[in-house]
């Protein structure tokens, strides 16, 4: 029930920190493909939870509880890196907590299925 919704949200969220990561690192006078580069790979490991939440169909009640928590994780990180000043403040915290919240978070509901498929 609110897998789904979880994962439009965090796709927006992380579409929206895309556009808004390509328009301001491009500038003219400089090329594209190793700005464009960057954001695709953040890009990536930030919209792998939604792929999960959109793709993997129904999940248990106890695992749908805990899909919110993506687009909260994945907000509050982005929220960090615009309100910090510091460089070093904004990207440790995004690169200590949310990265490998994502990855674990997209690997359990990814492998949630295949652990009860075993067990039958």
């Amino acid at each position: 029930m609110l897998a789904r919704p979880s994962g439009y949200a965090g796709a927006a969220i992380a579409a929206l920190w895309a556009a808004r990561q390509t328009g301001r690192l491009y500038s003219s006078t400089e090329p594209f493909g190793p700005e464009l580069m960057n954001v695709a790979r953040n890009l990536g490991i930030f919209i792998l939870p939604a792929l999960v939440l959109l793709l993997a169909g129904p999940f248990r009640m106890w695992f749908d509880r805990f899909a919110p928590l993506y687009p909260l994780v994945l907000g509050a990180g982005v929220l960090n890196v615009y309100m910090q000043d510091d460089a070093l403040a904004a990207g440790l915290p995004l690169i200590v907590l949310v990265y490998p919240f994502l990855a674990i978070f997209a690997l359990a509901y990814l492998l949630r299925g295949r652990v009860s498929e075993m067990r039958n």
